[in-house]
């Protein structure tokens, strides 16, 4: 059930109605490996959201598999800032990517815990069930490209990520991101006032590089207030036009 809120966003491709969904959490993932596929979780979440806390620890059970065919990541929206508490972790940005998602997947009005499996299916981030189901059936489907990244640490705070590409055509984007484990929060204002939450695999920064050759570098400065150790690079390959992920890859960025 979505629980839409009084507040309008004037999005990139057009206006949405931003609520918050609720849906039961069952048990813990049972992933079965099969066949070369890989999926990339993207959940859409907030710290102000009362019904985040179940999509982002199900994220986190994933995120706990450390499973390299398997990247679950958060991103922050901002547009529940305003309701009391804002979100550290939060980015207009990520607002926009969601909404990038809502004019692929057809879906009139942007929620959270929103969650977009490999560009192509979109659910409640807290159906423990249908996203279990989901998973598993983009594991059994092949991968149309081919990806790899590799980091070298700078200093203390930059990391240079390279990459190569097979089978990427024009109107792809490679998608970069820079990703925390885990960060905890003492929550003081909004709905979940007075609750300690746990986020995981939260993108801390993202870029978008435009395909134009099979070979690349690009760079991420870190954030002052992360633990380096904590740090990782994540790859993926997209179709600009439909939105779906043709490949993924990840790599420690210490």
């Amino acid at each position: 059930m979505k629980r839409s809120i009084a507040i309008l966003l004037i999005a990139i491709a057009f206006p949405v109605i931003m609520g918050c969904a609720e849906h039961k959490t069952t048990t813990s993932p049972k992933v079965q490996q099969q066949g070369k596929g890989f999926v990339v979780m993207e959940l859409f979440t907030s710290q102000g959201c009362s019904s985040c806390p179940p999509a982002d620890e199900i994220l986190g059970k994933y995120a706990q598999k450390n499973d390299s065919l398997i990247i679950p990541l958060s991103f922050h929206v901002d547009y529940w800032n305003r309701l009391g508490w804002v979100d550290p972790f939060s980015k207009a940005a990520f607002t926009e990517r969601q909404n990038y998602y809502a004019s692929k997947l057809n879906v009139e009005s942007i929620y959270t815990p929103q969650l977009v499996l490999n560009g192509k299916k979109e659910l409640i981030g807290s159906d423990e069930t249908g996203i279990e189901d989901a998973v598993n059936s983009f594991l059994k489907q092949d991968a149309s490209a081919e990806l790899s990244i590799t980091t070298q640490r700078i200093g203390e705070g930059k990391v240079n990520i390279n990459y190569v590409l097979q089978g990427a055509k024009a109107g792809t984007v490679l998608n970069l991101a820079l990703v925390q484990a885990n960060l905890t929060t003492n929550i003081r204002a909004g709905e979940n006032s007075g609750v300690k939450l746990t986020n995981y695999n939260v993108v801390r920064d993202f870029k978008s590089i435009d395909f134009n050759t099979s070979t690349g570098n690009a760079s991420f400065n870190f954030p002052s207030d992360a633990r380096v150790d904590g740090l990782w690079v994540v790859a993926y390959l997209q179709d600009k036009a439909s939105g779906k992920i043709l490949a993924a890859s990840k790599e420690s960025a210490f």
